[in-house]
């Protein structure tokens, strides 16, 4: 065993004489990623009760370019990060060749005894790393609508252990493409409701410039071009009430495109503010300072943990209708929620339609907001775990996919 080898050669019994019960004994939870959020939020909850459980969880995720405070988030969960892998998003031949051979030695040796990827990178990593080794199963999670559409994700799905998705819309069409039902599994992500919980931020909408009585709507996502943005601006300018305001939370590539269109929106721009980024007590406050919130589209994180946090704060949504988000609010095949309204994100008619309501009618905002909070206090992070602890040891029964 190498210097750099992360896993003691004595952790590293022959795989044959695993006890099943005890099974896995050390997973490694990949993510080819540099922040914190996105799959890596929810990696830190499963790793975190995985190794209260005595499980020797470990992550990898990228080390090329790690994402800010990373390594304190993994400090704070007690998950180990194994920084011998690149991981990298920004892929190069040398780092790729350098993960390939490590993953595998390790793979080979004993350790890791299950592979649980998150995006395509060190999903085909981990396919490779376990390719007849006997005893290492291989689990994806797909989290956005591209993982599950046809193509050459699918067909590396069809050569993983197992695939856990956050919707079951996206299982239902991973089985129609011909994965096994056994096979995939539909886990709804988790949110800490002891942390995210109702309240006021008055202050924060003082720093904002908009009047603590003013209808407020707010988006939390990163501003890329796919998460509706610029759809939500047009909604509002077009069908908000006129004393409601509209904050942007958030940063990104798009950001100065949308800064532009909101000052093009003319007067119904002036009630249109960028928030800035926010994160741990800040983001708290920037929720309970919303009476609605919005969520159009899902980013890298399936689970869409913001739809959850806004809930946990006792805040309805706007969302999109496809994939987690209209799952969440409790039903997918209609408009009206008792957590929210479910929109075509495409059409800036419904998402006007819908935010002229919640704006309008701020009593049927907060009653909507109090059915949030109620139904996001069934989705815990222990729920999320178990849901995937449960999921591995169910297909670790079955026989190896090959």
């Amino acid at each position: 065993m190498s210097a750099a080898d992360p896993y003691p050669a004595a952790t590293s019994p022959n795989p044959a004489a695993r006890a099943p019960p005890a099974w896995p004994r050390s997973p490694l939870l990949l993510c080819a990623s540099s922040s914190r959020t996105g799959p890596v939020e929810g990696l830190l909850a499963l790793g975190s009760f995985l190794r209260a459980r005595g499980i020797d969880a470990r992550f990898a995720g990228d080390t090329v370019r790690p994402g800010e405070k990373l390594d304190e988030h993994l400090a704070d969960a007690g998950l180990p990060w194994i920084r011998e892998l690149k991981l990298s998003r920004k892929v190069r031949v040398a780092d790729v060749l350098h993960d390939a051979r490590s993953l595998r030695a390790w793979v080979r040796s004993g350790n890791p005894d299950l592979l649980h990827a998150s995006f395509p990178h060190d999903h085909l990593l981990a396919l490779w790393a376990a390719r007849g080794v006997a005893g290492v199963r291989v689990f994806r999670t797909a989290h956005r609508r591209r993982d599950v559409e046809p193509g050459f994700r699918i067909r590396a799905l069809r050569w993983t252990d197992g695939v856990i998705v956050h919707s079951q819309a996206y299982r239902k069409s991973l089985i129609d493409q011909g994965l096994s039902q056994g096979r995939v599994a539909a886990v709804a992500g988790g949110v800490d409701a002891a942390r995210f919980s109702p309240g006021r931020a008055p202050e924060l909408r003082d720093g904002w410039g908009i009047p603590r009585d003013a209808p407020l709507l707010g988006i939390v996502a990163r501003m890329k071009l796919e998460r509706g943005h610029r759809e939500l601006l047009h909604s509002f300018a077009r069908a908000a009430p006129a004393d409601a305001w509209l904050v942007l939370i958030g940063r990104g590539e798009e950001e100065e495109r949308l800064r532009a269109l909101a000052r093009e929106l003319g007067e119904p721009g002036r009630r249109i503010v960028f928030g800035g980024y926010a994160r741990g007590d800040d983001l708290i406050a920037a929720y309970r300072a919303l009476d609605s919130a919005v969520w159009l589209r899902e980013g890298n994180d399936g689970a869409c943990r913001g739809v959850l946090e806004s809930m946990a704060c006792g805040v309805p949504l706007i969302v999109g209708n496809d994939g987690a988000p209209p799952e969440l609010l409790g039903d997918s095949e209609i408009a009206d929620t008792d957590c929210g309204r479910v929109v075509d994100p495409g059409s800036v008619d419904a998402i006007g339609a819908a935010l002229a309501e919640l704006l309008g009618d701020l009593s049927l905002a907060r009653k909507l907001g109090a059915a949030a909070r109620k139904r996001a206090e069934a989705f815990t992070q222990d729920r999320f775990a178990t849901g995937v602890l449960d999921f591995w040891r169910r297909i670790g029964a079955l026989p190896r996919i090959s």
